[in-house]
């Protein structure tokens, strides 16, 4: 479904290449990380939230601002993979 939202990209764009695939993951990444993440805590249930107390009964830590508080290569990791998939995928499509 993804590759399907950056494919109406190109065709919009008429064109497919590797930095505006690169561009799009980026895109991609910052909305997964800024919006979708902080988001889980909500519906995962056993995942804690920030308002939960003492007595919570979560095993899951929240992942915190850009999923930091899983350490630092959760964004990093995030990001290089967002790159990698928007990149190939501006390479191997082909925009008529």
């Amino acid at each position: 479904m993804f590759a399907l939202g950056y494919a109406a990209v190109f065709a919009l764009l008429g064109r497919a290449t590797w930095w505006i695939g690169a561009l799009l993951g980026l895109l991609h990444v910052a909305v997964a990380l800024t919006v979708i993440l902080p988001l889980r805590p909500g519906i995962h249930p056993r995942m804690a939230s920030t308002r939960a107390g003492p007595a919570s009964r979560a095993a899951l830590e929240p992942p915190g601002l850009l999923g930091l508080n899983y350490g630092i290569q959760t964004p990093a990791v995030a990001v290089a993979a967002h790159l990698v998939y928007g990149s190939l995928l501006g390479l191997l499509l082909t925009v008529p």
